[in-house]
This record gives structure tokens, sequence and C-alpha cells, in this order.
């Protein structure tokens, strides 16, 4: 204004004033969600040519701008890119400055201010992508695991009300046939409803909290009463071994989801479950003799809900027609070692 400007010109270097700053704050925002390299890249151009020109065409003073510019560039630009930028503002700045009528210290002090400036604000924009690319990950370890959450709650779900509904089913089908001819009979199968469904709601509710851990032998003890209950002669190989927790655990889900599919799918007369403990490795075997498709290829809902338990602890599973005759086959194998 100390040069006694035109209206014109007060109007030109407004107007671009308010350009340069609204492209500035457009490019600066958005810091959880930074925008496209794209887009910054255009607004550094927009910025460096408004500073360019009002500093040749107006007044030398206004290399000032050259710092937003820096700033801009050195902050939101991807790697390379950002650390181009500094020399290149630089550059132009000492350029704009010297044809504008600047004298060679004001422009050699400017060109070296924003050298150290960019360098430092390529610094702070390494250090802000860091710890934006850190929330990120620490964002998608919380879904994950919330996802991981979710699906032990499904697998410990079908596989506890699965067993359990299918005894209970078989129970009160063997009630209503001994009625009304046997009604102490019946009544001991109601007896039998009832300590089942209270078992059931116990390891729900011990699956909500994360903490149900089956235990083999009682497993084997359940599986032996619900195949019997089918009317499935069954036959147990337990040897009196003891063995890790969470190696018993994996081997009780599977005895529970295996027997739970030979009285569903199999129509078996008879079926053998064969634990095989060794040094290394530790293995649970269920085959039947009949004439059903045990739990479909080895794909269905529960065998690949056993599979994911046994990935879990570092084992395997085995699920397919027998070689030897008719009937079906599920082994378990899991490693002892991989239960410390």
């Amino acid at each position: 204004m100390g040069d006694e400007p035109t209206p014109g010109r007060v109007a030109a270097v407004a107007a671009a004033m308010v350009v340069f700053i609204a492209v500035f704050m457009y490019g600066v925002r958005g810091r959880a969600t930074p925008k496209p390299p794209a887009v910054v890249a255009r607004a550094f151009i927009v910025m460096l040519a408004i500073a360019g020109t009002l500093t040749i065409a107006d007044r030398k003073d206004w290399g000032l701008l050259f710092y937003y510019v820096v700033a801009l560039g050195a902050l939101r630009l991807p790697s390379p890119w950002s650390i181009v930028a500094v020399p290149v503002t630089a550059a132009i700045a000492g350029a704009t400055t010297a044809i504008g009528g600047a004298n060679d210290g004001g422009t050699g002090g400017l060109v070296v201010s924003l050298l150290g400036i960019g360098a430092a604000m390529v610094a702070m924009g390494e250090i802000m992508r860091a710890n934006r690319e850190l929330h990120d990950a620490r964002a998608d370890l919380a879904r994950l695991a919330v996802a991981d959450e979710r699906e032990r709650f499904a697998r410990d779900l079908h596989d506890l009300l699965g067993h359990s509904l299918s005894v209970i089913a078989l129970k009160a089908q063997l009630a209503r046939r001994r009625l009304p001819g046997d009604p102490q009979s019946a009544l001991d199968e109601v007896a039998d409803i009832e300590t089942v469904s209270r078992d059931a709601l116990r390891e729900v509710r011990e699956a909500v909290s994360g903490y149900h851990k089956p235990a083999l032998d009682a497993e084997l003890q359940g599986a032996r009463t619900a195949l019997d209950a089918a009317g499935i002669e069954t036959t147990i190989d337990r040897p009196a071994v003891e063995l890790p927790a969470e190696v018993e655990a994996v081997l009780a889900w599977t005895v529970r989801e295996a027997a739970t599919n030979v009285i569903r799918h199999s129509g078996a007369r008879h079926s053998t479950i064969r634990l095989v403990p060794a040094l290394d490795q530790a293995s649970v075997e269920i085959v039947d003799d009949g004439p059903g498709v045990n739990g479909s290829d080895g794909g269905g809902t529960g065998l690949n809900g056993l599979r994911e338990r046994l990935r879990q602890a570092g084992g395997r599973l085995e699920a397919g027609p027998r070689d030897d005759g008719p009937g079906f086959r599920v082994r378990a194998i899991v490693p002892v070692a991989s239960a410390r």
C-alpha cells in the first residue's frame, strides 16, 4: 500500500492471495486421510506459480510465500517427490527474487532458509506418515482380533450345540418310544436330557467367556453315551498317557465333532475311537462303518472349524472315506511341542 498501487493492482494481488491461501489450506488439510499425491502436486504447482508471479510482477517481498510452498511440498508429497520439492522450490525462489530486484544477500539467505526448513519439513512429513501407518496397522490388528474372536465363538458354538442338541434329540426319541409302555425308562431318558441341557448351557457360558477347554476323557465318555443312544456300538482305545492340556483340548474337540458327525450322517452300526500318543505328537482317529457320507467331503462347517483349530495348534486334519471298506475316517494330529 505504501507504493500507492492502482485499484486493479490491489484487486489482482488480493485475488492471487485468496487463491494461494485457499489452495494451501486445501492441500495441507486431512491429517487422518491426506489428499492423493496428484492433488497435492497440482496444489504445489499452483502455489509455486502464484508465489513466483507475485515476486516478479509485484514485489520481491512476496518471496516469503515460498516458505508455505516448500512446507506443502515437503509435508504432503510422497517420497521421493517431497525431497525433490525442496531444492526445486529453493531454486525458483532464488531466481524469482533475484529477477524481482532482491540483492544477493537476500536471495542467498532465502535459498538457504528454504533448504533448511524444507529438510526439516521432509523429516516431519516422514514421521507423520510413519505414525499414520502405525495407526492404520493398529486398526487392522484390532479388526483382525475381533474377526478371530467371532470365528472362535462361532466354531465353539457350532461344536458345543451340535453335539449337545444331537444327544438331546436322540434321548427325546428314546423317551417317546418308551411311552406309555415303560415310563420309568422314559423318565430316565428325560433326566438325561435335563443333564445334557444343563451341561450345554454351562459350556456355552464358558465359550462366551473364552475359557472353555474340553477334557479328553469327558469327551470320550460323552461320545460313548451319545453313540450308544444312537444305537451305534463304540470301541474306545485310550492309553493311560497324560498329554498337555492344550493338546488334550484339541483332541477333545475332534472327538466331539467326529462323534456328532457319525450320529448325524453315517448310518453306522459300529465306530472306533483310537488315541495314539507319541513323543513328538498325539493323534486321535474316529472311524465308522456306515454307508453315509460323514461330514460331506471333509469340507463341512464342523470339519472346517476343526481344521482351523488344528492349524492354530500346528497340527493337521485328515478326513475322508476309509480305504479298507465302507465308512468314514477322521484323524487329527497335533504336535506335542506346539502346546508349550
